[in-house]
């Protein structure tokens, strides 16, 4: 009997180790099986990280690191380290947008330029439009002084030469002996109308001129006469070229059909102002003096307004302006910018782009 019960009572604890023991093995399967998807898992989500920087690594600026946003890749205001968003503090994001960060080496490429907003004169102007020519002291045309045959005449277009080079030699007719002539002043040859063998026969030789300083001759009509006056500033605009001059005479007749000749005297030291071309100018008849002005080039247009891009260190923000008045060349600010401040004049499309790509990206 007793062998019967110690029996039974094995049996029930083998029974009892068996169910134990088919109730451990697929818990201890499953939670394998769970590490296993882990880790793919997170496998899966690195490479799709590297990818995501692969595909986001394109800036403004081809070559350079990538265009940080204004955090500088830290986590947002509203995020927590992984870069879920707290809803506390997360509408100050929105602030972030206007901004773009450049390096150093990205500033450079950008070729930004940066001027200090101030005070400043707005023109009113008078556009009007004439030729440039050569000043008369300037040029001369060169003749035989006594008629005969040309020995030697050296100087060809567009040479140069100095007040007193010898530039030809002519035998004279009545006493068939050689005389030189000189230069008579620093200048290029700009026409020559004979040559060596011929005879003189009372014609000039060589035209020299000196281009260093010309006239531009503009055009008054009688309905603008009453604005212009000698004295006045001008600005002058030709085939790539542009300077700022004073009228220095107003002719007192009409000499161009019915309008006067207003004169600027132009340096042009490096000849691109050419003689017989046109010339576009604006002669600026008052002045204005304002508070706050910036140059009119630098404005973009973001959102609908009118904005600058104002630098603070290596970071770029775009500050929404209410503009005054403006001559094309300098625009009045009545909102939006302090006086100092420094703001981007030249290239600031560059972060304009730079601000549309970031946005688009996050909308995406």
């Amino acid at each position: 009997m007793t062998t019967n019960i110690n029996f039974a009572v094995a049996n029930v604890v083998a029974a009892t180790m068996v169910l134990l023991a088919g109730e451990l093995v697929p818990s201890v399967a499953v939670a394998s099986d769970e590490h296993d998807h882990s880790s793919h898992g997170a496998e899966v989500l690195r490479e799709h990280e590297k990818h995501d920087d692969s595909e986001h690594g394109h800036t403004l600026l081809d070559g350079a690191d990538s265009v940080s946003p204004a955090d500088g890749g830290k986590p947002h205001e509203g995020e927590d380290d992984d870069g879920q968003h707290d809803d506390e503090g997360h509408g100050e994001h929105h602030d972030e947008a206007d901004v773009v960060e450049l390096n150093r080496t990205q500033t450079a490429l950008a070729q930004l330029a940066i001027a200090t907003a101030g005070p400043g004169t707005l023109r009113q102007s008078l556009s009007v439009y004439g030729r440039i020519e050569p000043m008369p002291s300037r040029t001369a045309v060169v003749h035989a002084r006594y008629p005969g045959q040309i020995l030697a005449l050296s100087p060809g277009i567009g040479q140069y030469v100095s007040r007193g080079d010898v530039i030809a030699t002519v035998e004279a007719d009545d006493s068939l002996r050689p005389y030189k002539l000189h230069a008579p002043i620093d200048g290029t040859v700009v026409d020559r109308m004979a040559s060596a063998g011929e005879a003189t026969a009372g014609r000039p030789l060589l035209r020299i001129a000196d281009y260093s300083k010309v006239w531009a001759q503009l055009a008054v009509f009688p309905s603008q006469a009453s604005a212009v006056e000698v004295g006045q500033t001008v600005m002058l605009f030709g085939d790539n070229v542009q300077a700022e001059g004073v009228i220095d005479w107003i002719a007192q007749a009409a000499d161009h059909g019915p309008a006067r000749s207003a004169r600027v005297v132009l340096g042009n030291p490096d000849g691109r102002w050419v003689p017989e071309s046109t010339v576009r100018a604006e002669i600026v008849t008052a002045v204005t003096p304002v508070d706050l002005v910036i140059e009119t080039p630098s404005l973009q247009d973001i959102e609908g307004q009118r904005a600058v891009f104002v630098q603070d260190g290596q970071r770029f923000e775009a500050h929404p302006l209410t503009l005054g008045r403006s001559d094309g060349r300098l625009t009045e600010v009545l909102g939006g910018l302090e006086p100092g401040a420094r703001y981007v004049t030249t290239n600031s499309y560059l972060l304009k782009a730079e601000l549309e790509k970031s946005s688009a990206e996050h909308d995406h």
